[in-house]
């Protein structure tokens, strides 16, 4: 699951994570007076209100979905380095989920919301 880190009485964005197995927020510990929400989140772009994301400057759908990708590779970079405990199968899988993120502005650009967006879904 990934999400982002915020301040609750600003909502101002801190930081983005990604919690293998946590099957829902609450799972995730975090500091008090910080909040949690699903999706990953840039704060140069956005605040989190109520809850919810809200762009600062309304940036489009394809630059959500950037950032959004951007984030996802990096943090399955390394799963195709060399030393990766993969076997050659397991890495295909991952090589292909990362293809399906590069792929994304071009599969997604019919998405006229972030909510209309769909994600190829991680390898288990």
């Amino acid at each position: 699951m990934n999400y982002t880190v915020y301040i609750t009485a600003t909502g101002e964005i801190i930081g983005n994570g990604l919690a293998d197995g946590a099957t829902n927020l609450n799972q995730i510990s975090h500091n008090t007076g910080e909040s949690l929400i699903e999706g990953v989140y840039d704060g140069s772009l956005y605040n989190i209100t109520d809850g919810s994301a809200v762009s600062k400057d309304g940036p489009s759908v394809v630059d959500y979905i950037r950032s959004q990708r951007t984030f996802l590779l990096a943090e399955s970079d390394w799963t195709q380095v060399v030393d990766s405990p993969f076997s050659d199968s397991k890495k295909a899988e991952w090589a292909t989920y990362r293809q399906a993120l590069r792929d994304l502005p071009t599969t997604q650009a019919s998405a006229s919301t972030e909510n209309d967006i769909v994600f190829p879904t991680v390898p288990s």
